[in-house]
């Protein structure tokens, strides 16, 4: 049973580390790339840096239990850690499967060219939603971009909405649109739009065209690599959940033959205190209890314990006392026993053999 730890502790040290590391790869694939900000594209921008993270939290949680469980050699721990590991397996698996689909849509640039509607009106509501001009104001900053699609012509986009101010007079595009942004804004008005060195003011690239770009160079490689190591991931999550639990069955098993006295011999009592049946059964003795170790002081017809009132003196027999079987130099004698009276068994008679 030994080997279970040392297994056990060295799976869980791999999948500690790989915890962190989808820890850190879920957190640069919301933080840094925005990949939830585009799930009016395709829900699955949103679902496989969630379920990355989430296989990184419930990875490390099971990792340092299976640690604990391990040399603690605690069932229920080892229990709970593989329900954790069955946990983190079957979301492993939706994970690989939702990253392939990420990425083929990536590949093939469907998602870009379908999703101009959602886009669309989701900018409208820019003005008066705070959540939309956040998320907006966000990816404008930081991928320097202005508007939803194509290039160089990007910002036009704001002004096909239709916005318009109290006064009637139509938006320009947002602050977070400028290449310093100002107090007042550098072109909250219609007049940037016909501006032929608008480039020198704002950025003129949509958002998607840009994030299409980087997303095929940076995304795309990182999620194949992933699915690649998601994949042996998901090996050494069953591997480790075998093995936990056949340290469970093991120390089970362990447990019901200690309960049960089955675990460890033990030479049977004696019929005198503080001796065992092997050290009465000796021929060192005049009168030896028994020959065997399993039957009781009078019950066995093999037995050679006599009673003692037969050896007092006066009786037939009380010849034999001390007398060794074997006479002589040239005899051999021959045993035989009387079954009349198993209690009292004794040796009846000798007879010489030449």
């Amino acid at each position: 049973m030994g080997r279970y730890v040392p297994a056990l502790c060295f799976l869980n040290l791999g999948l500690l580390i790989s915890s962190t590391a989808c820890l850190y790869l879920g957190s640069i694939l919301i933080n840094i790339y925005l990949l939830p900000s585009l799930e009016l594209l395709t829900s699955h921008f949103a679902t496989v840096p969630y379920l990355i993270l989430a296989i990184g939290f419930v990875l490390l949680l099971s990792s340092i239990i299976g640690i604990i469980a391990a040399v603690s050699k605690s069932r229920v721990a080892l229990i709970i850690y593989a329900v954790l590991l069955g946990a983190v397996f079957t979301l492993q698996l939706a994970s690989i499967f939702t990253s392939m689909e990420l990425r083929n849509d990536m590949e093939r640039r469907v998602i870009f060219q379908t999703g101009n509607g959602n886009v669309h009106n989701e900018l409208k509501r820019y003005w008066d939603d705070e959540t939309v001009r956040t998320k907006w104001d966000t990816l404008q900053r930081d991928f320097q971009c202005c508007g939803a699609f194509n290039m160089r012509t990007g910002f036009q986009d704001w002004s096909r909405l239709g916005n318009y101010q109290q006064d009637g007079q139509q938006r320009g595009v947002p602050n977070s649109c400028c290449l310093d942004e100002e107090e007042g804004g550098c072109g909250n008005t219609e007049e940037i739009y016909s501006d032929p060195l608008a480039y020198e003011k704002i950025n003129i690239h949509g958002c998607m065209a840009i994030m299409k770009n980087r997303l095929l160079r940076d995304i795309a490689p990182v999620l194949l690599t992933y699915i690649a190591c998601a994949v042996v991931l998901a090996l050494i999550t069953i591997l480790a959940m075998v093995l936990s639990a056949a340290y469970v069955a093991a120390i089970t098993r362990r447990s019901n033959q200690e309960r049960d006295g089955m675990g460890l011999y033990q030479a049977p009592a004696g019929h005198n205190a503080g001796t065992s049946r092997y050290e009465d059964t000796t021929l060192s003795r005049p009168y030896p209890d028994t020959l065997d170790s399993g039957i009781n002081i009078n019950g066995s017809l093999r037995s050679i314990r006599t009673n003692r009132s037969n050896y007092q003196d006066g009786s037939p027999h009380g010849s034999l006392h001390g007398t060794p079987i074997i006479k002589g130099d040239n005899h051999r004698a021959s045993l035989y026993i009387e079954p009349s009276n198993e209690a009292g068994t004794v040796i009846g008679a000798l007879k010489p053999c030449i």
